[in-house]
């Protein structure tokens, strides 16, 4: 038998648009029990000895910063406080000592990646991807809100199919959630559809139904979206 040596992580926190309600929230989570995407990476990071902690980013941008530069901001603003959340006083004990928590700040700083050029997450996976292959990484974990991260995981296979470089991070890709949504939704919102495969349903493939409706442009689309609902009506759903 051959000796495996440890596979180097990558951690890839995805980007929250900056004009979402109550992103703060979101990003950083609300202690004790609720972490945020920001938080969620760091513990992951600790607790994997990820080799590389990566924010991404997106189209959004707010008093001059993109997603991934205010989202490093806010960690560094409020480092202190992954010590108020309890799991990480549950693995990590020594959280509450200051001293201990320096040295966590050096370890962060040290694997610290900022992707600030996507506009999409697709993108988005595909940078970090290749910041991920300038380390050596071989498993990717991404980091994301329960309402974000199916998404997050559907672009990021698509990503490492259409990109023969990054295609071995489809051997070890996993995901994350972190403990706080979209204001107002949880995971039950989410809406996942399949391209059809089954004989005992209708073979009507919704999926580029919804493609088309997503093309529709701006004001459009919410006359669209009205008019169906309508329809919807007529079938008492």
């Amino acid at each position: 038998m051959t000796t495996k040596t440890p596979q180097k992580t990558g951690i890839l926190v995805h980007g929250c648009n900056l004009h979402a309600y109550q992103w703060k929230t979101i990003a950083w989570g609300k202690p004790p029990m609720e972490m945020g995407r920001v938080t969620k990476g760091i513990f992951v990071a600790l607790y994997e000895s990820a080799d590389v902690l990566a924010f991404g980013t997106g189209a959004s941008e707010k008093n001059g910063k993109l997603e991934a530069d205010a989202t490093v901001q806010l960690m560094w603003e409020r480092f202190d406080g992954i010590a108020e959340f309890d799991v990480f006083k549950r693995y990590f004990p020594q959280i509450t000592d200051q001293d201990y928590r320096n040295k966590v700040r050096k370890k962060i700083e040290s694997i610290l990646e900022i992707e600030n050029q996507s506009q999409n997450t697709v993108d988005e996976v595909k940078k970090v991807g290749e910041i991920f292959n300038r380390y050596g990484v071989e498993r990717v974990i991404l980091v994301s809100s329960p309402t974000h991260l199916p998404r997050c995981l559907r672009d990021a296979c698509v990503a490492f199919e259409q990109n023969v470089d990054l295609a071995h991070f489809r051997h070890w890709l996993s995901a994350v959630p972190s403990d706080t949504n979209y204001m107002g939704k949880s995971a039950s919102d989410v809406a996942v559809f399949e391209p059809p495969h089954r004989p005992d349903r209708p073979m009507f493939n919704i999926n580029e139904f919804l493609k088309r409706v997503d093309d529709i442009p701006g004001k459009d689309r919410l006359v669209f979206l009205r008019s169906f609902d309508e329809l919807l009506q007529d079938f008492d759903v």
